[in-house]
């Protein structure tokens, strides 16, 4: 039993994320710029049979239901040597599923921590069992959802050289709105490539997308949020034109330009899932829009690490 090792309080997190610019992009190694979020999720260990809550998702279950997130959940389990099954685990969740953010690697990387402090192992047995459940639920993950999700960092990731911390002058707000369209990567993925092949100009919209990467890369560096968010709008124009916006997500753009932010963009594969918007000082204002509009949105950090649990 591991019980007696575990504190009550919750405490493992995983950070959310969010992709500033490259999405798409960095499916043809071009850099993006990924953010971890201080939303996320925290994990409760306690004793138990095996079975795992997220009251937020409605969902609970138990190692061996036919699910990915049980068989995720029973690959934490197996890599970091609890065969028995003798705990519970209650999870906080603050993110909605399938919304694009890194709902999955957050979930992976705060249970693994969970049990790895109980256990006594190290970040490189975190890494290993949250890996073993991201590829769970996404067959060959990048690594860059886990990198934001372990560390909270703003990152440059490219699939040639992996996850490179970036400096962030100061923290910043984002809204971060939810078009309440569940989202498939895979086939926005796909539908990018069959454009790309079809159409050779598309190439040049991708490179241009990874070389914003680099545009933000440096605003954040210098602090220019207003740089930001003009960079932010052209994003969402070129992945527009990748055709992987829809109406719901335009409509959160707009709003929130229409509220007071100073750009807006669509974040990760679009085809539903989340837009995240610059509005300093008009927080407020562009929740409430959205909210009006029959949007949920909520207001997260970037740029400030949350150390919380086992690293």
């Amino acid at each position: 039993m591991i019980a007696h090792k575990v504190k009550a309080a919750y405490g493992p997190f995983g950070h959310g994320k969010v992709i500033l610019f490259g999405e798409h992009a960095v499916v043809f190694d071009q850099p993006a710029l990924a953010a971890g979020l201080s939303r996320g999720l925290e994990a409760s260990l306690g004793p138990g049979t095996g079975r795992l809550t997220i009251p937020a998702w409605n969902l609970e279950l138990a190692v061996g239901d036919d699910s990915p997130v049980a068989r995720a959940f029973g690959a934490i389990l197996a890599r970091l040597g609890v065969p028995d099954v003798d705990i519970d685990v209650d999870v906080r969740a603050e993110l909605p599923a399938r919304a694009g953010l890194g709902s999955s690697a957050a979930f992976s990387i705060a249970i693994a921590r969970a049990v790895a402090g109980a256990r006594g192992h190290d970040h490189a047995a975190v890494m290993a069992a949250a890996t073993d459940a991201e590829t769970i639920f996404h067959g060959t993950p990048s690594g860059i959802d886990l990198a934001a999700a372990a560390t909270g960092e703003v990152g440059r990731f490219q699939r040639s050289t992996g996850w490179q911390a970036v400096t962030v002058l100061q923290p910043m707000a984002l809204c971060v709105g939810l078009s309440g369209r569940p989202r498939d990567t895979r086939t926005q993925v796909e539908a990018v490539r069959r454009l790309r092949e079809r159409t050779p100009v598309v190439r040049t919209v991708i490179e241009t997308l990874g070389a914003l990467a680099g545009d933000g890369e440096r605003a954040l560096a210098s602090g220019d949020i207003d740089e930001l968010g003009r960079l932010f709008d052209v994003a969402h124009g070129l992945l527009a034109a990748l055709r992987v916006s829809t109406p719901e997500l335009d409509a959160l753009v707009h709003a929130a330009r229409a509220a007071g932010a100073i750009g807006a963009k669509l974040t990760g594969a679009g085809g539903g899932g989340a837009v995240i918007a610059l509005a300093p000082g008009h927080e407020r204002d562009v929740i409430q829009r959205w909210s009006e509009a029959g949007f949920q949105g909520f207001v997260a950090t970037i740029g400030a690490p949350r150390e919380i649990g086992p690293s």
